[in-house]
């Protein structure tokens, strides 16, 4: 893998568990590889001053909120899905960081746990914690963010939501850790689900195993790259 726009840096304040929240059976994703894919789709539209993001898979939201993160002044609006509704709550916290006040509880409650175990782990929790809440307050206004349940493979998912968007990023469900649920082991429909959130401009990156195919007559591929045990690809509207 040839990295074009993310430099290899330490991005330890993005740990798992560290500020942002962890539940067992929830996949992360590797932040340089999320940031060079988001960096490539917004060589594909142009790189707008402010886009829209949606993920429709999004599991516990680690994902956007790394990327809310990384691109604050970038991204006007945040959407996230997925068909659990465990795994909304959990994305309804993260995402939640990416705000004042979301993180300010979050701060609290680490200084808590500093306070009650004494442990140095909570200690670069709240450093890693007071780095992002500059990030937040730097920024001229902050992320808004829409969060719900869907289930993305089924006809008519997102059917009369009232956003367009100018990227969708997702890491599908490929076995490690999260399956599609019965029934859903076949995601060829995932492009055509999306189209009702889907501008002209807009574009798709879809990170899955290399097993796992994603055809529609209405998107064209655009790249396709193996990284270890994962394949992203990104399609835009044909």
């Amino acid at each position: 893998m040839v990295y074009k726009y993310c430099e290899n840096r330490n991005f330890e304040d993005f740990a798992s568990g560290r500020v942002l929240l962890h539940r067992t059976g929830y996949p992360n994703f590797p932040v340089r590889l999320a940031q060079e894919i988001f960096c490539r789709c917004m060589e594909c539209i142009g790189s707008p001053e402010q886009i829209c993001i949606y993920d429709p898979c999004c599991g516990g939201g680690y994902l956007l909120t790394v990327l809310g993160f990384l691109n604050y002044g970038r991204i006007e609006s945040i959407a996230a899905s997925d068909i659990s509704a465990e795994a909304v709550e959990l994305a309804r916290e993260n995402l939640s960081l990416l705000c004042r006040e979301g993180l300010g509880r979050r701060i609290e409650q680490l200084g808590r746990l500093r306070d009650l175990h004494g442990k140095s782990s909570s200690l670069e929790a709240l450093e890693s914690a007071e780095n992002l809440l500059g990030i937040v307050t730097g920024a001229a206004r902050g992320i808004e963010r829409e969060v719900f349940q869907a289930d993305i493979l089924s006809p008519g998912a997102l059917e009369g939501r009232d956003f367009k968007v100018d990227m969708v990023f997702t890491d599908v469900p490929y076995g490690n850790l999260v399956e599609w649920q019965a029934g859903q082991d076949d995601a060829l429909c995932l492009l055509d689900r999306l189209l009702p959130v889907i501008k002209d401009t807009s574009v798709v990156a879809v990170c899955s195993d290399k097993r796992q195919k994603f055809r529609s007559d209405y998107f064209r591929r655009v790249e396709k790259q193996a990284v270890g045990k994962r394949l992203f690809q990104i399609f835009v509207p044909a």
